[in-house]
């Protein structure tokens, strides 16, 4: 019995790394500001990552998914019953992450004799009443963080951490083309530390500072376009709807890909 405890915490260690190495090769998921709202892009072989949560709050994951599509409608069903039992303008992402995902995902991650949740996800809430949890990430683990101008989640920290540094702060949102470019050669940027990361598993600290070349960034994006497509969407402030999620088109996205590869 009194070896109980050190079990408990030996089979979360073993969790952890097991969750690790599952996540590892996810492709990332960068999100930011642009001028008239959020802006979120990914790649995928198959299978969305981005989904509308509840008018102004948007959904996404990396990872396995199956359990991209289980948390996905544990947010919606806590959303719409949110807004049953109080209103529609008391939906907020504090609110799904503090109350709802957070909690459901570090239940699943610390009952040791059930399967957790193999993925990353990222919420985030279109002029949210603070506007420090614009973006909220969560982790495997439940742990979650909030930040105000962009958000990444990545199979590797340090792989979010080299986008995060590509990404503008502390001043104005770029339009929605300028704003999808940066992101996309950012994200194109992760790749390669993904890369670097998978040659190089034994060294946890990767410079975040610009180290690869432009011509380097755009043969990344198209040999990683070869096997998977881009997605990206927004949440848009100008749209007349409740509703302010659009998925952008193929046209926007490839727009973005010949920006990026231009001399």
């Amino acid at each position: 019995m009194l070896d109980e405890p050190y079990r408990w915490v030996e089979a979360i260690r073993n969790r952890r790394e097991y969750l690790q190495d599952q996540l590892a090769a996810a492709s990332p998921l960068v999100a930011c500001r642009y001028a008239d709202g959020l802006l979120l892009l990914t790649s995928t072989p198959g299978p969305r990552k981005i989904f509308e949560a509840y008018n102004q709050i948007v959904f996404a994951g990396v990872g396995h998914p199956a359990d991209i599509e289980k948390l996905r409608k544990s947010v919606i069903d806590i959303a719409h019953l949110e807004a049953f039992n109080l209103s529609a303008g008391d939906v907020s992402l504090q609110r799904l992450v503090n109350f709802g995902v957070g909690p459901l995902m570090k239940t699943a991650f610390d009952e040791i004799f059930r399967s957790p949740f193999i993925a990353r996800i990222l919420v985030a809430e279109l002029d949210p009443s603070d506007e420090r949890e614009t973006f909220c990430t969560v982790d495997a683990d439940g742990t979650f963080a909030g930040a105000a101008e962009a958000a990444v989640i990545a199979g590797v920290p340090h792989v979010a951490e080299s986008i995060l540094a590509q990404l503008p702060t502390g001043s104005a949102p770029a339009p929605l083309n300028q704003a999808l470019a940066t992101v996309l050669r950012a994200w194109g940027i992760g790749r390669l530390a993904n890369e670097v990361a998978a040659e190089d598993s034994a060294d946890s600290t990767v410079d975040p500072t610009p180290g690869p070349s432009d011509d380097q960034i755009a043969t990344e994006i198209d040999a990683a376009l070869e096997t998977v497509r881009l997605e990206a969407a927004v949440l848009d402030r100008t749209l007349p709807t409740k509703s302010k999620f659009r998925l952008l088109d193929a046209e926007s996205l490839q727009a973005a890909v010949d920006v990026v590869k231009a001399p």
